[in-house]
């Protein structure tokens, strides 16, 4: 079902505009990037709760690979993103890079994404995931030479899914070496994204694949000279109001998404007083939630687990994109700024 409209899209949040979603975390030190705390909080939590990430034993079995798997995976991509995106002497790269050992070593060294797609040959999850760590120089010789028949079949080439979900499987054939089994041009142009739609009809659906477009596009932050000129010129005019309206909204998640492709543009955007916000959402203890206010108390429980894990590992990613690539300070000329 698609999600509703925001409301107010042209409303970005201004430098005097009151910051939602205040808490105890605190106000980072005159001066420093509030991405900065947001990083070493988020993988705080994340370090404490790393276990939760661990798959059962069964999961090759299970029904549901988005509760058993997916987040092994995406703890796996992102902290490859985020030890990237770190100097080896940050406190903040050698948390990132404990907790991409810890998630290759939970899948077997590799071992369970051959098992998964052995299990469903056709299904391309097991793809993406493993392709996340490959980015750290992680590899399982056995399942890329099953991925390497799989990939090579009209059933894959035939498969019938979103675009934006295409880009996704494109880019791990890329990272593997395989063929693509479409043209990538043609299918960044069927996107919502790469269709510049108009900018009031963005709401919560078309946001995560607009985010998810450019994550793909630009390898994640590695390349943001990816993005075609008139696709970053799009997104520089129209992203500070839709971050502007999901900080209003209270949408943690998709604001820390947003945050993260604002530092994958060719240009990354200053988001100084929306930084601000949505630093003022985490909780105490580091986690962020998906939307509504910051939670008091801790993630105690499973289903606490589930609702944080995601928004948080976004935060982490996010903030070391926004650390690594903040905006130069404008130009003088003659003197005069």
């Amino acid at each position: 079902m698609s999600e509703p409209g925001l409301p107010g899209v042209g409303a970005a949040l201004s430098p005097g505009a009151s910051e939602p979603g205040r808490n105890g975390a605190g106000e980072p030190p005159r001066g420093e990037h509030p991405a900065k705390g947001v990083l070493h909080r988020a993988l705080g939590w994340l370090a404490d709760q790393r276990e939760r990430f661990r798959p059962p034993p069964d999961a090759a079995e299970r029904a549901d690979p988005n509760t058993t798997v997916k987040p092994l995976g995406e703890l796996g991509q992102l902290m490859a993103a985020v030890a990237r995106r770190t100097e080896p002497a940050d406190p903040a790269h050698a948390t990132a890079r404990a907790l991409l050992d810890f998630a290759w070593s939970a899948s077997g060294d590799g071992a369970l994404f051959h098992a998964l797609a052995h299990a469903e040959p056709h299904a391309t999850y097991p793809l993406e995931l493993y392709a996340g760590f490959t980015d750290a120089g992680f590899r399982h010789p056995g399942f890329e030479d099953f991925a390497r028949v799989a990939t090579a079949t009209r059933g894959w080439r035939a498969g019938e899914r979103e675009p934006t979900r295409t880009l996704a499987v494109l880019g791990a054939e890329h990272r593997l070496g395989l063929p693509p089994h479409r043209p990538p041009a043609s299918v960044t142009a069927q996107t919502w994204l790469g269709g510049l739609p108009e900018p009031w009809a963005f709401e919560r659906a078309a946001g995560y694949a607009a985010t998810h477009h450019v994550f793909h596009v630009t390898g994640w932050g590695t390349d943001p000279g990816a993005l075609p000129a008139d696709t970053a010129d799009y997104l520089t005019a129209w992203l500070p109001a839709w971050l502007g309206t999901c900080l209003e909204e209270r949408l943690w998640d998709l604001a820390g998404e947003l945050l993260a492709v604002s530092a994958c543009l060719p240009e990354p955007l200053p988001a100084g007083p929306e930084w601000r916000a949505y630093a003022a959402a985490q909780a105490p203890d580091g986690r962020f939630v998906e939307h509504g206010p910051p939670p008091a108390a801790p993630a105690a429980d499973a289903s606490g687990f589930r609702r944080a894990y995601h928004p948080t590992l976004v935060a982490a990613f996010a903030s070391a994109l926004a650390l690594g690539r903040v905006p130069a300070p404008p130009q003088t000329v003659g003197g005069a700024r």
